[in-house]
Parts: structure tokens; sequence; C-alpha cells
């Protein structure tokens, strides 16, 4: 019995760390698309730059529907590399 509930409390630290990671993956993005937003409300005419701020939120957004598809599968048996390897060095790369 020990075995397993060690092996529990495990599995429940890596749900943990994996929902930090996604959470932290989803927090980028959205900072992003506040941004962008407030470029496109206070200081964009072009329609040129717009066109880069919207590309921006579409991209985020996708970002965003990634993060969660990620947290709605870290539940499932099967896909184990849905969650991350822990933060480190270049653990942070691009959103």
């Amino acid at each position: 019995m020990a075995s397993s509930e060690s092996e529990l409390r495990l599995e429940l630290q890596n749900l943990k760390a994996g929902i930090r990671t996604i959470v932290h993956d989803i927090g980028n993005p959205l900072g992003v698309i506040r941004m962008t937003a407030f470029y496109l409300q206070k200081e964009v005419h072009e329609r040129e730059k717009q066109e880069q701020y919207l590309t921006m939120i579409t991209v985020n957004i996708e970002k965003i529907a990634a993060g969660l598809t990620r947290l709605r599968d870290l539940g499932d048996d099967t896909p184990r590399d849905i969650i991350p390897p822990a933060h480190g060095p270049g653990a942070d790369g691009p959103a």
C-alpha cells in the first residue's frame, strides 16, 4: 500500500507541476493580447499595422487554446508527454 500511496503522491506532484507550467504558458499570450489590444485602441491608425496586431492576437489565442487542451488532457493516462519538464535554463522558451 505504501508504494501505491507514494506513486499517487508523485503523480499528484507531477500534475500540479504540469498545471503550473500550463498556467504560465497561458499567461504569456494573455499579456501579449492585452498589450496588443491597448495599441490597437490607442496608437494604430495604419491598416498594415492593424493587421499585424490582429495577427498577433490570433496567434496568441491559438497558444491559449493549445494550453487549455494540454490542461484538459492532464488527467488522461495515455499522453505522458503532456507534462513538460520542470522549469530550468531554457525551459521558458517561446510560449
